[in-house]
């Protein structure tokens, strides 16, 4: 069973989102690769939306979107957990940080369509097929393309993206001053 786009948090949210785990996951590894790694996260970050044909990334790759949106519905598959988890078994076994990398940008996706009032259905399959994964309940989630989607949460973490982008390039963040323009505006 799966969802239309409409329930899915924005492009531009699935990638600040995904900015934000590439951010942490560069600054916690020394590798002379991270930028390399960063992009890779931040194609996880979309990646699992190549089965519905009007997203941004089906839109780039438009074979690969039409192939897999006829064997899989939207939210199929490609939001499932084992996916990302294959992924990472593979890193472990064959030692490409790259598959780790888009794993974990994959999962930086599911959670931001987790806070969303849809949800994931079957994301534990094959184990749980019926179950529903959720961050926030229902009532309480984040409508795609909404005024709280938009001006809140996109906007706070592209703050956050800022500010720990900073810090792991070393410059000095002086959150006074910072709290002091923002009060201005």
């Amino acid at each position: 069973m799966g969802y239309g786009l409409e329930r899915s948090l924005t492009f531009k949210t699935h990638l600040a989102l995904g900015a934000l785990g590439a951010i942490c996951f560069v600054g916690a590894v020394d590798r002379a690769e991270n930028i390399y790694i960063f992009g890779l996260i931040l194609l996880g970050s979309v990646l699992p939306d190549i089965d519905e044909p009007r997203s941004f990334i089906s839109r780039k790759f438009p074979l690969i979107s039409r192939v897999t949106a006829t064997f899989f519905t939207h939210r199929g598959p490609t939001h499932f957990l084992f996916i990302p988890v294959l992924l990472f078994v593979a890193w472990a076994i064959f030692g490409y940080l790259a598959l780790g990398a888009i794993g974990f940008g994959m999962i930086i996706h599911h959670l931001g369509d987790m806070l969303t009032p849809s949800g994931i259905y079957g994301y534990f399959y094959p184990f749980k097929r019926k179950f529903v994964a959720r961050i926030l309940p229902k009532n309480y989630a984040i409508k795609t393309g909404s005024k709280l989607e938009l001006t809140l949460v996109l906007p706070s973490v592209l703050m956050v993206d800022g500010v720990l982008g900073a810090m792991v390039l070393g410059f000095d963040i002086d959150m006074a001053n910072i709290i002091k323009i923002l009060n201005l505006v």
